[in-house]
């Protein structure tokens, strides 16, 4: 479904991700979403059933826009530094670029109480699941490779990939845009937060550019 949406799905999915953002799920309606988009709700019921299916598209879009990005550098034959390096600026550099999408999954936990969840809305949390998983998993095959080759620092592969995504989450919360802000800009937010991934990983972490 993410991979294949239209370019009306993906106005919708945009609208909702503000809305979310700026409203809260349990706030925002699918009125309000409609109001933004300048558009009837006839429009978004076309694509979308229900207000909690609108939220996990969200949400897995959230997800598939960072492994779209990421999973090709993954799968370069890189050295463990440069290509961990490359994944966490290209991860921070979607945070930024589609805030809103990640900000909703950052504030809103909530999706793993499957109790009130419609039988396709627990579908898509299923789908959400195994994409970040898979998408954690491109990580901890960088960290592997890292550390067999002594580079990085022998510790729990587990607790280093939660630890660094935090740390690549972190604008989540505390990035807001600036009209005047270029993409230059945004690309050096990116490299200074690689730079504390690669600083946490690294078994010399002298051994940073510049440093």
């Amino acid at each position: 479904m993410i991979e294949d949406l239209s370019r009306s799905q993906q106005e919708i999915l945009d609208a909702a991700a503000e809305c979310f953002m700026k409203m809260g799920p349990d706030v925002a309606s699918i009125d309000d979403i409609a109001g933004l988009l300048g558009a009837t709700k006839g429009r978004i019921y076309h694509h979308f059933r229900s207000k909690g299916e609108l939220l996990y598209a969200v949400r897995l879009r959230s997800v598939s826009l960072l492994m779209e990005k990421v999973s090709p550098i993954a799968a370069q034959d890189l050295p463990p530094v440069e290509k961990l390096r490359a994944m966490s600026t290209a991860h921070v550099m979607r945070i930024l670029q589609f805030l809103s999408y990640h900000r909703v999954v950052s504030e809103d936990t909530r999706m793993f109480f499957r109790g009130s969840a419609k039988p396709h809305e627990k579908e898509m949390i299923q789908q959400i699941i195994e994409l970040r998983r898979d998408y954690e998993n491109l990580y901890r095959g960088v960290l592997s490779e890292g550390i067999e080759a002594g580079v990085f620092a022998k510790q729990s592969i587990s607790i280093t990939l939660h630890s660094i995504i935090i740390l690549m989450n972190g604008p989540c919360f505390w990035y807001s845009p600036r009209p005047e802000q270029t993409d230059k800009d945004l690309e050096e937010i990116a490299r200074s937060v690689s730079d504390l991934v690669l600083r946490a990983v690294l078994a010399e972490p002298a051994l940073l550019k510049g440093e």
